[in-house]
Parts: C-alpha cells; sequence; structure tokens
C-alpha cells in the first residue's frame, strides 16, 4: 500500500507542478506586459503633464525658452519617474537628475561639472560624476516637442518620429537601454536644444506595486506546501480505498482458479472499476457454462467411446462362450466396431490438438485441382456423382491437410443428411456447402456431441462440425450455418 501511495502521491505532485509551471509562465508573461504598459503609462502621462506645464509657463510673459523648459521638467516630475538624462544635441548626457529604477544615482561621463541632483522625498539631491559609459541600443519612442516662437507668442507641437527607435547611446552600467520609457527631443524654432531620456519606475521596483506583487507570490508559494499536503492525503484516501478493492478482487479470482462459482465482488461508484467487476461477472459465467460444457462432454466421450467398445466385448466374450461363431462376418462386424473407436479417437485427439495454443495454419496458395482431389479421396464413385462443384473463380490460400478435413467433414454430413445432390462452390478464400434439409436453431452445431442422443444412433463422432470450426479459427476465419429455402448452407470464409 506505501508503494501504492507513494505512486498517486507522486502523480498529484506532477499534475501540481505542471500546473505551477504553466502559471509560473502565465505570470511571468503577464508581468512582462504589465511591466511594458506600466512603463508606456507613466511615459504618456509625463508627456501630457510636460506639454500642458510647458504651455502654460511659456505663455508668461517672463518665459525664457531654455529656463523655463529645465524648470518644467523638473516640476512635472512625479513619484512614478525615476529620473531624467538631459542630453546636448550631439547626444552627450550632460545633466542627469534624480536615480535608476533600482535606487542607483545617474552618473554622467567624466569632466561634466554640470548641476545635477537626484529627487529624494521631493528634494533635489547633488550627485558626483562617474566613468563607465558605453554604447547602447535604446528601444524606446522619441517624441519631438518643437517650440515655435513669433514674437512674444509660443506654440507647441509634439509628434511622435518616424526614425528609428533602434539608437545608440552611452549609458553607464547602472542603466539598462530597456529602463528608458521614452525620449523627448526638444526644438525651439528649428533649432534643437537636446532631449530628454525619461527614466521610470516598474511595477517591481515601484514601492506600492512591489508590496501588491510580493503578496501575491507569498500567496502563490504559501499554496504550493498546502497542495502538496492535500495531494498526499487525497492519495492515502484513493490508495486504501483501491487497496481494499484490489483485497476485494484478489479473494474473488482466487475464488474462481478454485473453481467455486457465484463470487461476491466489492461495489463500487467508479466507472472503471465497474468494468472489471463487469469483465469478472462475465469470466464466472464462462467458467460455469465452460465447467457444465466439460462435464457434458465427458459424458458424451464416455458414451460414444463405450458403445464400440461395449458391443466388441459382447461379441468377443459371445465368441469365447461360443454363443456367436467365429465367421468371417463376426470378424468383418468387429473390425467395424473397432474401426469405429479408432474414428472417435482420432477425432478427439484432432481436436485437441488444434485447440492448443501451440496450434497454426501455414497459409500457402493451393494448386485448386489437387485440393479436390485430396479432399475427395475417400468418397465413392456414386458419391462423387452425388456432388456438383463450381470452382470458377476459386483462389485459396490456407494450409491444404486442415482445408481438406475440414471440406470432407461438410461433403460427408450432406450426403449423410441428404439424399439430393449436395453442393460444394469454392471462392477467393471461400467455400460454401449446399444440401436440402432443415436444422434446428436451437443447437450450436460448432459445439461438441452437439447432435444429441436422438441421433447418436447414426454414424460419425460429433465432432466434425467443431473440428471445422477450429480450422477457421486457426486461419483467422469464420464457420456459420444456416438454413435458406429448406436448404442447409455452411459457409467458410478466412
Amino acid at each position: 500500500m506505501r508503494k501504492q501511495v507513494v505512486r498517486i502521491f507522486l502523480g498529484f505532485a506532477l499534475v501540481i507542478s505542471v500546473f505551477v509551471s504553466i502559471q509560473a509562465a502565465v505570470f511571468l508573461f503577464s508581468v512582462h506586459q504589465q511591466r511594458r504598459a506600466w512603463v508606456d503609462s507613466v511615459f504618456d502621462e509625463y508627456l501630457v503633464s510636460f506639454t500642458s506645464a510647458l504651455k502654460a509657463e511659456l505663455a508668461s510673459p517672463s518665459a525664457n525658452s531654455v529656463l523655463t523648459v529645465e524648470t518644467v521638467l523638473l516640476s512635472t516630475l512625479n513619484d512614478r519617474i525615476s529620473g531624467l538624462y538631459l542630453r546636448n544635441p550631439a547626444g552627450s548626457a550632460v545633466v542627469a537628475w534624480g536615480a535608476t529604477a533600482t535606487g542607483d544615482l545617474l552618473p554622467l561621463p567624466p569632466g561634466m561639472k554640470q548641476s545635477r541632483a537626484r529627487i529624494i522625498e521631493g528634494q533635489l539631491v547633488p550627485a558626483e560624476g562617474e566613468a563607465g559609459f558605453t554604447s547602447k541600443v535604446m528601444r524606446c519612442a522619441v517624441y519631438e516637442v518643437a517650440i515655435t516662437a513669433v514674437g512674444s507668442l509660443y506654440t507647441i507641437e509634439v509628434t511622435r518620429s518616424h526614425r528609428s527607435l533602434w539608437q545608440k547611446i552611452m549609458l553607464p552600467p547602472q542603466v539598462k537601454a530597456t529602463d528608458i520609457a521614452g525620449s523627448l527631443a526638444i526644438t525651439y524654432n528649428g533649432e534643437s536644444l537636446g532631449s530628454v531620456d525619461v527614466l521610470t519606475f516598474t511595477p517591481s521596483t515601484y514601492k506600492g506595486t512591489t508590496k501588491l506583487f510580493g503578496g501575491l507570490l507569498s500567496s502563490f508559494l504559501l499554496s504550493l506546501p498546502i497542495a502538496l499536503i492535500i495531494a498526499l492525503i487525497i492519495a492515502a484516501s484513493v490508495s486504501r480505498h483501491t487497496q481494499r478493492y484490489t483485497d476485494d478482487i484478489q479473494k474473488a479470482l482466487s475464488s474462481l482458479a478454485e473453481g467455486e462459482g457465484e463470487i461476491a465482488l466489492p461495489k463500487t461508484k467508479i466507472h472503471e472499476l465497474k468494468i472489471i467487476n463487469k469483465a469478472i461477472e462475465d469470466l464466472d459465467k464462462n467458467l460455469e457454462q465452460n465447467k457444465q460444457s466439460r462435464q457434458a462432454w465427458l459424458r458424451a466421450i464416455s458414451h460414444d467411446l463405450n458403445t464400440p467398445v461395449t458391443a466388441m466385448k459382447l461379441m468377443i466374450d459371445g465368441m469365447a462362450d461360443g454363443v456367436f461363431p467365429l465367421t468371417d462376418e463376426a470378424i468383418v462386424q468387429l473390425q467395424k466396431e473397432n474401426d469405429q473407436l479408432a474414428l472417435k479417437i482420432a477425432a478427439v485427439s484432432l481436436y485437441a490438438t488444434l485447440q492448443s495454443p501451440e496450434a497454426k495454419a501455414h497459409r500457402t496458395a493451393l494448386d485448386i485441382e489437387s485440393f479436390i482431389a485430396d479432399t475427395l479421396h475417400i468418397f465413392t464413385t456414386e458419391e462423387r456423382q452425388r456432388m456438383y462443384i463450381d470452382r470458377s473463380s476459386a483462389h485459396l490460400t490456407a494450409e491444404q491437410t486442415l482445408l481438406s478435413y475440414a471440406a470432407r467433414e461438410l461433403l460427408k454430413n450432406a450426403l449423410q443428411v441428404s439424399a439430393s445432390p449436395v453442393g460444394w462452390k469454392i471462392g477467393t478464400d471461400e467455400m460454401v456447402f449446399t444440401n436440402e434439409g432443415t436444422i434446428d436453431p436451437n443447437i450450436d452445431f460448432f459445439e461438441p456431441w452437439s447432435r444429441g442422443d436422438s441421433s447418436r444412433h447414426e454414424p460419425g463422432t460429433g465432432l466434425g462440425l467443431p473440428i471445422v470450426y477450429q480450422v477457421m479459427r486457426l486461419h483467422e476465419g469464420s464457420a456459420t450455418i444456416e438454413e435458406v429455402d429448406h436448404t442447409v448452407v455452411v459457409t467458410l470464409r478466412w
């Protein structure tokens, strides 16, 4: 039972692991999508705030374009913007405000002395320059903010750039190219003032969402051991129920093996186990039928073999006592009874051999004329004259010895029960035998000694049709017998 619990538990654990793997993949993909959506939304919000505030500031009579832009860039920052890089028209970083998404200060290349700071809780904190800038490919949207001045009037036009989004820029090791949410290229009366790279926090670095994701991940991780414990409990419960069922089935099969009938099977509501129960019940019925059939066969064998033995014993005893004279006629009769006994014994032996698991039919293409001659050699000329054979479409692939035996048995039966002509049609791996007569629909003629006591006075072994059936079984074919318009039709197909 312990092994069964382990197997069931491992099955549940495998299902859980597959489910967890799928959920983890979905979760990671969802986080990636949410991160991209977060970054885009933060940048879009900042772009709207910046352009709105810039329009308002430039409308002021005391507006100075460059100072106003720098002031608005800082004043419109929110807590989801981590920092800004201001680049000159040549693309070099000259001013940095704030920090990376992970909290590291935004450095400048060596030699840049401009004032810069990072924002901590709304205050600007100075930061020192650092080395290590390398060329990286920026993969983000670039918007052109065009400021046009006509006298004291200013207009602002924001358009998304059609130039490639894959641009090489110099970045420090603390900043990834993917950390840049977007870039603003600012021009004044067609002259470039520079560009601003906007860095944002991500859902995994922003405090509010970090707590949210942390809570979700904690719940997810906590559910794993709980799921495994539940799987172990279910595995133990299922295993205990299955073990009881297995023990009851084992007892039932042991009873069947010992020859006991009417076994008691465990009740179950599981469909698959009901199928097993039904199969065992059918097996029980078949074994009981086989048991009764074997008993009938034994009685039939005893009766059929005892008849010629008794007849010979009476004749021999009578000859010994002088009751029957030792004449040629008596000897012929004794020889006839001996031949009948030998015939029955040979039929029983052949039937047992054909039922053996080692029995096989070695199929080859038959020469039809040779096959017919082999089949008919035991019949008299008068018997042959009563047969009409249709071989027009004959083509047989079989073991000739077995098939000839089957054909002879069917022809002998047909000649014996009917005084009319007997038909034998040979087709492609098919033979049909016909004769006038009727059959009892309640008799299974392919069962041994199925003729019944009423016909035991007729010559024969009672095993002719059963042997035919076994020959067809070895050829993976079928044998059928039916009555059609007072005509008995036996069909062999393989």
